[in-house]
């Protein structure tokens, strides 16, 4: 026969067991919920450092691409240089051949500082890639790059203009120590990138994914070549109308003189 005290404590045990039971569910989905999340957002996180470097290092990548080209324009007029110094008649024979070639030879820089602004201007930079050393190496890259085109690519562009004034100025514009220069700050770069590589783990076909994707990209949202041409004869159409407008006005002042 079941009393009273052992009805009472059955009831207690059974009641204990659902409520250890809930408490269990209950701390298992709390866990879950948070796990989850918290994996959600390191994810989320790892992926926004990964495409901010790889962003960053494909700027890196194009700058040099482009200052190699520069690179080797600043050799080739220094050769084309020395060859009319030494035949001054090829020169004078006028603006033709070898002294065309000199002309487009001439380097002129024209990368983009947008990667390297949002590099530099956002304070959660560091936070976001998590490396200090790289965001130093990246910031070293861009002064380099900056240095090669105050010291290297300006001055070597205004004064080769200069040059193809005259043979005299041909003359004395010393080219002789640009390429080296150039070299010197192209290894620096080249450096500070591979290095950037082999911290962040980031390869050349990473790169190539990148600059796929940015292709698409620039194709898909790049204008219609009808209606640059439809605008084009818009805007010869307009200036017609304003060089017969303006005609007929001065036609009417004579008349009314």
């Amino acid at each position: 026969m079941i009393t009273f005290a052992g009805f009472k404590l059955y009831y207690m045990s059974k009641a204990l067991k659902r409520f250890l039971s809930t408490l269990a569910a209950t701390t298992v989905s709390i866990v879950l919920t948070f796990g989850t999340t918290a994996i959600i957002d390191r994810s989320k996180k790892k992926a926004e450092k990964r495409e901010m470097v790889v962003m960053v290092m494909y700027d890196m990548r194009e700058s040099l691409k482009e200052m190699k080209t520069c690179d080797e324009s600043i050799k080739s007029f220094f050769d084309t240089q020395m060859d009319l110094i030494a035949h001054p008649q090829e020169f004078h024979s006028g603006f033709s051949g070898k002294t065309a070639l000199l002309a487009t030879a001439i380097p002129s820089l024209t990368y983009s500082t947008t990667t390297e602004n949002i590099f530099r201007s956002n304070v959660e930079t560091i936070q976001t890639i998590g490396n200090i050393l790289f965001v130093e190496t990246v910031s070293s890259f861009y002064d380099y790059r900056s240095r090669y085109k105050s010291k290297v690519s300006d001055p070597f562009q205004e004064d080769a203009l200069v040059a193809l004034s005259s043979y005299e100025d041909l003359c004395d514009f010393d080219a002789s120590g640009f390429p080296f220069f150039s070299f010197s700050q192209l290894r620096l770069m080249e450096e500070c990138l591979e290095q950037c590589k082999l911290m962040m783990k980031v390869t050349d076909k990473d790169l190539d994914v990148f600059s796929s994707q940015q292709e698409k990209l620039l194709e898909a949202t790049r204008g219609n070549n009808e209606e640059v041409i439809e605008a084009s004869y818009e805007s010869a159409e307009r200036k017609q109308r304003w060089q017969e407008a303006r005609a007929a006005g001065r036609r009417q002042l004579q008349e009314m003189k």
